[in-house]
C-alpha cells in the first residue's frame, strides 16, 4: 500500500445543548458546511453526530475552524438554545486517494477532548501550521482518561477576536473533488497532477486517462490547466460550454467540471472544481 500525501481531518461536534434541538443542529450544520466549502474543504459524512470535513492542509483546517467558531458564536439562539460547537483537527497520510483510518480515528478522539467553543489539534499538526497561525496555538493538558492521546494544542479563533495573523495574506485555493478524493491547488501546493499513476494527486481508473494526464498550476492567484495526454481534457464551465484542451493550457474559471479523456456526458469520474479564498 503506497502512501502518496497527507490530508487534514476536522470534526465539528454540536454542544450538548445544541444536540437537544433539531433546528439548532441544522443551523450549526449549515454554518459548518458553508464555511468548509468556502475554504477548500470537503464535507465527507457525519459520525455519531459529528461532521467530518477533509482539508488539504493544517492551515486550511485552522482557518476554517477559526471562521466556524466566530460564525457560530454570532448566531442567534434557536429554540431558546445558544448554539455551540467544539472542533478538532489532525493531519495524517492519504493512501490511494483515501485518508488513512488511523488519522480519522485520532481526529475523532481529539474532538471528544474539546470543550464548547474550543478548537484543538495534535501538537504534531500544530507544528505544521504557518508561523502566523502557530501564534494562536498553545499547549493544553491531557486528562488522565485521555493519556493515550498525543500532546494537544488549543487553537484560538482569530476571526472571533478580530485579530489578523501577522504576516498572513489571503490565499486563493482551487478545490478539486472526484468521488471521495480531494486535492487543493494553492501557493502551498502549486501543482496538482491528475492521472492513472498511484502518486497522482487525483487518481483516475478510466482507460481514457494517461499516466499523468494533466496538471493544474497556481500562477499568481490564477489556476491554469495544462494537458499532457493522448485523449485530451474536457473542461465544462458554468454557462454550459465545454472546452477541449489537448497538449495546451487554459485558465480555469471559478467553478466547473474537468473530464479526463472524454466529454462530461460520458465521464464516469467527473472532477468538480471551485475557487475559494482562505483568510
Amino acid at each position: 500500500m503506497q502512501v502518496n500525501r497527507t490530508a487534514t481531518v476536522l470534526f465539528a461536534e454540536p454542544s450538548s445543548a445544541t444536540k437537544r434541538s433539531e433546528a439548532s443542529r441544522n443551523a450549526l450544520a449549515r454554518a459548518v458546511v458553508s464555511i468548509a466549502e468556502a475554504t477548500g474543504g470537503r464535507v465527507v459524512k457525519t459520525v455519531g453526530g459529528k461532521l467530518m470535513v477533509v482539508f488539504a492542509s493544517p492551515d486550511a483546517a485552522a482557518s476554517a475552524a477559526s471562521k466556524m467558531q466566530a460564525k457560530i458564536d454570532a448566531l442567534a439562539p434557536v429554540d431558546g438554545i445558544k448554539i455551540g460547537v467544539h472542533i478538532a483537527f489532525h493531519s495524517g497520510p492519504v493512501v490511494r486517494g483515501a485518508v488513512a483510518d488511523d488519522t480519522v480515528r485520532l481526529a475523532l478522539r481529539l474532538v471528544e477532548q474539546a470543550h464548547d467553543g474550543q478548537t484543538i489539534t495534535s501538537l504534531g499538526t500544530a507544528e505544521q501550521l504557518n508561523p502566523a497561525f502557530r501564534h494562536f496555538s498553545k499547549r493544553v493538558r491531557v486528562t488522565r482518561e485521555a493519556s493515550e492521546q498525543p500532546d494537544l494544542c488549543e487553537v484560538a479563533s482569530w476571526h472571533q477576536i478580530g485579530v489578523r495573523p501577522a504576516g498572513w495574506t489571503a490565499m486563493a485555493v482551487l478545490r478539486l473533488t472526484c468521488g471521495d478524493q480531494l486535492a487543493v491547488c494553492s501557493r502551498e501546493k502549486q501543482t496538482i497532477v491528475l492521472g492513472r499513476e498511484d502518486d497522482c494527486d487525483i487518481v483516475l481508473a478510466t482507460l481514457a486517462a494517461s499516466r499523468q494526464h494533466c496538471t493544474i498550476e497556481h500562477c499568481g492567484g490564477d489556476f491554469v490547466l495544462r494537458d499532457h495526454s493522448s485523449n485530451g481534457t474536457y473542461v465544462a464551465i458554468a454557462d454550459g460550454r465545454e472546452i477541449v484542451v489537448h497538449n495546451e493550457k487554459v485558465a480555469l474559471p471559478e467553478h466547473g467540471v474537468v473530464s479526463i479523456g472524454e466529454p462530461r456526458a460520458r465521464s464516469s469520474e467527473p472532477i468538480e472544481f471551485w475557487y475559494a479564498l482562505v483568510t
